[in-house]
């Protein structure tokens, strides 16, 4: 079992969702996340489609609200996306990313081997080279795979960097590395623990169905606790190549004491298990608008359903406030969107996350009207509620003819639909006052 760490974060605990199964501007994966809740944006990340080794990305920005696509970025020459801050200054954010020049790895995958810090400009292109020297930076010592996160908690900007001697992390001021003084503050502890070998080892391990050593997926700096995301796929077949059916692997996030180095936990994460790639891909921090509580992000790419490539990001999050009286909020009442016109004045259905006995559980309120006389879509879930498994459960009806029962399903796009209408006999209101169901 995990324990809570000095951020309040327990990696074996119950996580929430920010966005789920959101469709990316290009095909490719999402590399990394970052959020701005003063204007309430999301960011990713992604390499473009058919760039190749050229480095080039796309950037994302997602409505956290609503999960829709509020605009787009192009950066020419960047690298791989391997991580990504972000600061808001008024209406504006202003994102921190690596960028070139480009530096490859053993494969040949580009990385950006100095950071720098941009403004956002919908539909805009930025390129690498055409960044002044003077706003680009690497830490003495660095060779490449340069990467920022940033900690809105303590205004941090930590920088992790490959040098002759491994990988190092080092974090500066990022208001004064904004304006260009990069005195730095520490460097991270050598990581003691190790990251080869999982200390949590998954089902199968001893028959080697896994890889031999992680995949690093991300890394986050929140106080002096470094967390890092990291990934452990099946082994590959003879052809060089991963079935589809062995996907996702096992996903891990670990943390480490900044100052000693001493791993503190490293747990399995359990969050957004029912995707169908669950692909883990970036990590970042944020504070909620609402609640002021701090949250430990988590990506996971996934298929897009109906394409062979395309993939979509859901990003999940762990609390740090503890639970009152035995009961965590992971979100409160929320409105769903009724799929149907609703009666004048009538209030709309709402749902909520609250953890009971250590699950997670969907609960519904209200009541939906209407003529249904087939299985029918009646209400659509906010991003925040919705399931990675399929739901179900019976609820009240109008009766008619001794029928007075009928069955709801939420699906992964957030669908809500009623199961149980014919032409012989509608449905014309549905309760939802009881739906408290197992939510993943």
């Amino acid at each position: 079992m995990g324990k809570t760490d000095a951020n309040g974060v327990d990696l074996s605990g119950v996580a929430g969702r920010l966005v789920q199964t959101v469709d990316l501007v290009d095909p490719p994966a999402p590399q990394a996340i970052a959020t701005d809740t003063v204007n309430d944006h999301v960011f990713v990340l992604q390499v473009e489609s058919g760039a190749g080794a050229t480095g080039n990305l796309c950037l994302n920005r997602i409505s956290r609200t609503t999960g829709k696509i509020t605009g787009w970025m192009r950066l020419t020459g960047f690298g791989h996306g391997l991580s990504m801050g972000c600061v808001p200054v008024g209406l504006d954010s202003y994102l921190w990313t690596e960028c070139g020049d480009l530096w490859f790895n053993s494969k040949g995958v580009p990385f950006g081997s100095r950071v720098t810090r941009f403004r956002f400009e919908h539909e805009g292109t930025l390129d690498a080279g055409d960044i002044p020297e003077s706003r680009k930076f690497a830490p003495p010592g660095s060779i490449g795979g340069t990467g920022p996160s940033y900690d809105p908690t303590t205004d941090r900007l930590m920088i992790a960097y490959h040098t002759a001697e491994g990988r190092k992390f080092t974090r500066y001021d990022a208001t004064r590395a904004a304006a260009g003084d990069w005195t730095a503050i520490d460097d991270a502890a050598p990581r003691k623990g190790g990251t080869t070998v999982p200390a949590v080892k998954p089902p199968g391990w001893e028959e080697k169905q896994f890889a031999s050593k992680f995949t690093s997926q991300g890394f986050q700096l929140l106080g002096d606790v470094l967390y890092t995301y990291d990934w452990l796929p099946y082994d590959r077949n003879q052809n060089g190549k991963v079935d589809p059916e062995d996907f996702p692997g096992i996903t891990y996030i670990s943390s480490y004491d900044w100052k000693t180095g001493e791993r503190a936990d490293q747990q399995i994460v359990t969050g957004a298990s029912g995707l169908t790639r669950r692909e883990p891909e970036g990590l970042a921090v944020e504070r909620d608008p609402e609640t002021q509580e701090t949250r430990l992000l988590f990506g996971f790419s996934n298929t897009v359903p109906g394409t062979t490539g395309s993939r979509d990001v859901t990003i999940c999050w762990y609390p740090t406030k503890p639970a009152v009286d035995g009961v965590k909020v992971l979100a409160d009442w929320t409105e769903l969107t009724p799929a149907v016109p609703l009666p004048a004045g009538a209030e709309r259905p709402s749902g909520r996350i609250v953890v009971l006995a250590g699950t997670p559980h969907l609960q519904l309120r209200g009541t939906l009207t209407g003529t249904f006389t087939e299985d029918s879509k009646i209400a659509t879930l906010p991003h925040r509620l919705r399931p990675t498994r399929q739901i179900r459960q019976n609820v009240a009806r109008n009766n008619s003819t001794g029928r007075c029962v009928c069955r709801v399903e939420g699906n992964i796009r957030g669908e809500l639909w009623v199961y149980g209408a014919y032409d012989d006999n509608p449905i014309t209101w549905i309760d939802l006052n009881g739906v408290s169901v197992p939510w993943h």
